[in-house]
């Protein structure tokens, strides 16, 4: 009899949708890359299993459960194509999206041209009602129901399609925002309701707001997704589970993405960064920073302590949000990122992307716009008989053309803006990762660059180099990581109690454990729900302090097992200040400390991931060399360049650059100067030669 034990994950990018397939039982993964169909997502998802299946010779009737990275609310987002939304708020506060931090965002400090983005809901459909909650969770004044019943006629006349409740402090009460949802159900019908309280029942009120109208502006979309998607996924596997991946970097049900469509943005991403910790753990590398370059993105992440940074502080397209989140940079700079000169006659590359359709003028698909994929092509770097495993030809006549077009207004040869193209890219990308890091102050001399996607491994090197980074890691399976990581993630529920006015010399610290024992029952109950038996369940007690009278918090696992009591109080109070110095160089000794949020965090804990074990074949990479060609370098010129196969290599072999490391998915460039070193998983570990040039 079959075993229902595969596990697939859905990774959808901008122009391929990667696909891994993972047999828990024996330990084996196989990847494939479909192009992405932007007209009907869900059909590249079903043609991606179908191909995954295929490719490791199994059967639909063996899947378990499809974990899928979703798009959705991120392009919604990037386009503002989500729902029309009504804002419903305490009277006197309708502004708030409007008002927001007053202040300009980081990119337009020097740059009067660049403004905050406009908020998701425009004013006049920013509403008010009576009602008052005092900063003690008290009813100042009770709410006015006719206020709300009034502005849902409104809402109706206007066409709102979803509406977000937001209330003052209703993060220590409710009742005023539970209540105005039912008046909205009555008056409006079975419309989707989103209340602050539920999505992020914490202080802040404009991002509190912010996260309450996201959701509710994502909702819509994201079931409209899922009710395309789930029948078909059912009628091709029968009732394997469908799992959404969230941007906490841990996966959840349907139905909670159906209620909660804000933690679905950039779900995709934030899986990359967990599979690239994942293989960090393995290789004992606790610093690293994660790059994930497809066709269209590129995404960055940063990993210490050998663990991806959660943050509640994060935005979505310039949007603030209120939950936990994997602290992501992604920037327009992809395979597909087109190259275009600015008014003053500099070139470009991106953030506008070529996609799957019609994609780089290489695929044959009537593209005819220079890209960064076209200009790796021209330059030898990719081989065009042997590109997503041979599934695709790329037309290199094609590429050259529109690079040729693109030298000829530059007034350059081919090949010279070829390189430029690169070098462009290569900088937007080291911009980015400076972002991320060095204007954090952190020193990236201390970091791996850990580097996949499709067209990561070709860029790696010289991004590392640049930054004179330690060394510079390609995965195996590079061109399908992502897809990986969904696999590695665990089922995860996040959980919240604000606490309002609390220090830890005035708290109650059985009240605290009472409360503790409350989410953790929750987060049980939640994930026995989600079929994960008790002792696949961990829960994990968090809490956020900050000095009173301060504005921002610190979020720290609580430092101790068992009760909270008086004796754990102490513990985290000096763990609090260890942390703080460590962030802040200094600690105000014997200031009170402010408990302001409580926090649980439920994993349901996968069956373990088994990447590829490699095989001892000697030390001698020319016993595997699969041939050579010629490959453009900016300081050389064309040079006869070693090709071979990753699946091919032997652990510990070491191959000097220039070669090109080929396998189904991606490719691999060591330039001149550099040397990798096989991995026993057939990672590849790229160090240089700080003399030499790369480009």
């Amino acid at each position: 009899m079959k075993k229902i034990s595969l596990r697939a994950a859905v990774d959808i990018g901008g122009t391929f949708t990667d696909v891994t397939l993972s047999d828990p039982e024996t330990g084996a993964l196989v990847s494939v890359k479909t192009l992405t169909t932007p007209n009907d997502r869900a059909e590249g998802v079903l043609t991606g299993i179908t191909a995954v299946l295929k490719a490791a010779g199994e059967t639909e009737d063996r899947v378990r459960e499809v974990i899928h990275g979703s798009t959705t609310g991120t392009n919604a987002l990037i386009e503002r194509s989500g729902a029309r939304v009504g804002l419903l708020t305490t009277a006197g506060f309708r502004d708030v999206l409007e008002i927001g931090r007053i202040q300009r965002p980081m990119s337009g400090l020097y740059n009067v041209n660049v403004d905050r983005p406009r908020p998701l809901v425009p004013r006049y459909l920013c509403l008010e009602a009576s009602e008052r909650i005092t900063a003690d969770g008290e009813i100042l004044t009770p709410l006015e129901e006719d206020s709300v019943r009034v502005a849902a006629e409104k809402f109706l006349a206007e066409g709102v399609e979803a509406v977000a409740v937001s209330f003052l402090f209703s993060y220590l009460n409710p009742r005023h925002e539970q209540r105005a949802s039912e008046i909205l159900a009555e008056v409006m019908g079975d419309i989707p309701v989103t209340l602050s309280s539920k999505v992020a029942p914490e202080y802040r009120e404009y991002e509190r707001t912010s996260t309450a109208v996201m959701n509710a502006y994502l909702t819509p979309i994201m079931n409209a997704y899922l009710d395309d998607l789930a029948p078909r996924l059912n009628k091709l596997l029968g009732g394997a589970r469908l799992s959404i991946i969230q941007a906490n970097g841990g996966s959840t049900s349907v139905d909670v993405a159906r209620a909660k469509a804000v933690t679905t943005v950039n779900s995709g991403p934030a899986g990359g960064v967990v599979a690239a910790a994942f293989y960090g753990r393995r290789h004992n590398r606790e610093k690293i920073v994660s790059v994930d370059m497809g066709g269209t993105s590129f995404d960055i992440g940063l990993i210490e302590n050998g663990e991806s940074q959660v943050t509640t502080e994060g935005d979505f397209q310039g949007l603030p949000v209120k939950i936990q989140i994997i602290d992501l940079n992604i920037i327009g700079a992809g395979g597909g990122s087109i190259a275009w000169r600015d008014s003053g006659g500099a070139p470009n590359v991106g953030p506008y992307s070529a996609g799957s359709d019609p994609g780089p003028a290489c695929y044959g698909r009537g593209g005819n716009k220079p890209t960064v994929t076209d200009a790796n092509l021209v330059l030898g770097r990719l081989n065009p008989e042997y590109f997503n495993a041979g599934n695709m030809a790329l037309d290199a006549e094609a590429s050259r053309v529109v690079i040729g077009e693109f030298a000829k207004s530059l007034g350059l040869g081919v090949e010279e803006a070829a390189i430029g193209i690169l070098k462009v890219v290569n900088a937007n990308m080291i911009k980015g990762i400076a972002a991320s890091t060095i204007q954090r102050g952190i020193d990236v001399r201390d970091f791996s660059l850990f580097s996949f996607g499709g067209a990561g491994g070709v860029h790696a090197a010289d991004l590392a180099k640049e930054l004179n980074m330690v060394e510079a890691i390609v995965p195996p399976m590079a061109g399908t990581f992502s897809a990986v990581g969904l696999l590695v993630t665990e089922s995860r529920q996040d959980y919240v109690r604000a606490l309002g006015n609390v220090t830890t010399d005035s708290a109650d610290t059985a009240t605290l454990e009472l409360i503790y024992q409350e989410l953790e029952a929750k987060g049980a109950k939640d994930l026995a729900a989600q079929d994960f038996a008790s002792e696949e369940i961990e829960l994990i007690r968090y809490a956020d302090l900050k000095v009173k009278g301060q504005t921002y918090e610190l979020n720290l696992a609580l430092p101790f097992s068992g009760a909270f009591d008086q004796n754990g109080m102490e513990t985290l109070v000096e763990a609090f200040g260890t942390l703080y110095r460590s962030r802040y160089a200094f600690f105000f000794e014997g200031e009170p400390i402010e408990i302001v949020n409580l926090r649980l965090t439920a994993l349901g804990r996968n069956a373990p991931v088994q990447l590829p074990a490699g095989k001892d074949l000697g030390d001698n990479p020319k016993t595997v060399q699969t041939g050579s060609r010629d490959v453009y370098f900016e300081t050389i010129g064309y040079i006869d360049t070693a090709t071979y196969d990753r699946d091919n290599l032997g652990i510990g072999m070491k191959i000097s650059g220039p070669a090109i490391i080929e396998e189904q998915t991606s490719s691999t460039l060591i330039p001149p100067g550099a040397t990798t070193e096989v991995a026993s998983d057939l990672g590849l570990i790229i160090r240089f030669d700080k003399n030499e040039e790369s480009l």
